[in-house]
């Protein structure tokens, strides 16, 4: 984080999931799961500039971003601002290299980062449980990134533990196809656990072996019987060379780990045809 008397710059990281249960529908049309997550070196990059005036302003250099309420930038920002009784108003820039619909969480970390660097640019006093319930309330999947390493997720995504895992590297492909997550999880067959503590999940994983075999995401099915195309990206990744891959979140980004950067960029080169291809490695 770049900071300054009048803007801040902020990296905002992507995330994937190395496995993703569902347990179970709630009644508030939320779902229970677990998963594992990474974060990775994928970043969309944030600038925000203080304004005198209470309006929250946010653009990208893409122009892909909603102009209304469903943007979660200007949402996080606005209740920020409610929250905490700000009278100063933002320009908010995002350069956007985080695809829109792919599943890395784009619009969730963009949300909890323009939070992170509001708080710092607009001097306020909070503390981390203050921001973890704020954040909550933008996204189900916002904590994770409040938390900024890798974890697992339980609940709606709002029961936080930390996990262990070595530096893995990715090759994702994001086919440029959108597919909605609502769509994917009501299209998902629920295999009913009587408790979410028969998901048996290491809390430390010691190799990049260890990491592969708990590869899953319960949602891949649904997407796949919608995009059947994600199929055929993993066959050519795992042809590739990847020790193993699996989609990320809802679709419809689907990535691949390899043993080391010389086979991945190997890879890269035979998959341009698939869609945007990204380079990655876990964050921390």
């Amino acid at each position: 984080m770049k900071y300054n008397n009048e803007s801040i710059k902020i990296l905002s990281p992507a995330k994937v999931n190395l496995f993703l249960k569902v347990v179970s529908r709630r009644d508030d049309g939320y779902h229970n799961i677990v998963s594992i997550v990474d974060l990775i070196t994928l970043y969309d990059k944030i600038t925000i500039k203080s304004l005198p005036y209470e309006e929250i302003i946010v653009e990208d250099d893409k122009s892909i971003l909603p102009k209304d309420n469903s943007n979660t930038i200007y949402r996080a920002a606005k209740m920020l601002k409610e929250r905490y009784g700000i009278k100063k108003g933002a320009f908010i820039f995002v350069e956007k290299n985080i695809p829109i619909g792919s599943g890395l969480g784009g619009p969730s970390s963009n949300a909890v980062s323009t939070i992170k660097g509001l708080v710092d640019l607009w001097n306020i006093n909070v503390d981390g449980e203050g921001l973890f319930e704020l954040v909550k309330k933008i996204g189900a999947d916002c904590p994770l990134f409040l938390y900024g390493k890798p974890c697992k997720m339980e609940g709606i995504g709002d029961i936080i533990t930390p996990v262990e895992i070595p530096k893995l590297i990715y090759v994702i492909v994001y086919p440029k196809k959108v597919l909605s997550t609502k769509d994917v999880y009501n299209k998902v067959k629920i295999v009913l656990t009587k408790n979410k503590n028969d998901i048996k999940l290491n809390e430390k994983f010691k190799t990049t072996e260890d990491v592969i075999k708990i590869l899953h995401n319960d949602l891949e099915k649904a997407a796949i019987d919608m995009f059947p195309e994600l199929k055929s990206i993993k066959e050519v990744l795992i042809r590739e060379g990847a020790m193993g891959s699996v989609m990320s979140g809802s679709g419809s980004s689907v990535f691949g780990i390899f043993e080391d950067m010389e086979k991945a960029k190997r890879a890269m080169k035979n998959l341009d045809n698939l869609g945007s291809i990204f380079f990655a490695t876990s964050l921390i």
